[in-house]
């Protein structure tokens, strides 16, 4: 998808981001809106694999919000993609609907439920090295390992199980499996403690073996793509 056509995406899943929660009169907005051109270029921009019509094929790539209050943006993607329909995004957050203020597998998109910060990128690991095995176990032999995406946000990177998933996905080579941090400087109750201090995140996240790629701006889809 072109980056005219990206950006015309892009100001629809904002539109629905902002029409839902309003509509709920609670949501997550902001935490939403600021990973909307970082997850529309993965989704649509050709790096995101997988096939809407069968979730359960074992080639998709798959893809954990972490930042599991970001919901009404996931929402939105499947939204832009097809899977739900206008209609349902506007029930949001309503008694049963399944579109609840955090994510959870009654959706068929949605592999584990998250809101507990934190926890994102221990279960990416496991499913990224489940994948392997089920690749391994079926005698498949794709092109390229399907890849676990998953966005963090900045608040949650204070929590010691996001290093220690990225200690042993460094100790067993996991190369199937990408970090996302959305640094977008606040937390719930006040600013981060390393702000916009990219710089450090990036010495990091690298001390523990991972390829680090920085993003300077999460709004430029140009720059994402």
């Amino acid at each position: 998808m072109t980056s005219n056509k990206l950006t015309e995406l892009v100001k629809r899943i904002c539109f629905t981001i902002i029409t839902s929660t309003t509509t709920a009169g609670s949501g997550h907005t902001t935490s939403s809106l600021s990973a909307v051109e970082l997850t529309s270029v993965l989704f649509f921009g050709g790096f995101f694999k997988q096939d809407i019509s069968n979730f359960n094929n074992v080639l998709n790539d798959k893809f954990i919000l972490s930042k599991g209050h970001a919901a009404p943006l996931l929402y939105s993607l499947y939204e832009a993609a097809g899977v739900l329909s206008h209609k349902e995004m506007l029930t949001l957050r309503k008694f049963n609907s399944p579109l609840q203020g955090h994510p959870t597998p009654q959706l068929p998109f949605v592999d584990v439920a998250t809101g507990s910060l934190g926890q994102g990128l221990s279960v990416g690991l496991g499913m990224a090295l489940g994948i392997r095995l089920k690749i391994k176990e079926l005698g498949l032999t794709p092109k390229k390992e399907p890849t676990v995406w998953v966005l963090l946000g900045d608040s949650e990177m204070a929590e010691g199980q996001v290093w220690e998933a990225m200690e042993i996905a460094s100790y067993y080579n996991v190369n199937n499996l990408v970090g996302i941090v959305d640094i977008n400087r606040l937390g719930q109750s006040g600013e981060t403690d390393l702000a916009w201090d990219v710089e450090t995140y990036k010495k990091r996240i690298g001390t523990f073996g991972w390829h680090v790629l920085e993003i300077k701006n999460g709004h430029n889809i140009e720059e994402i793509q």
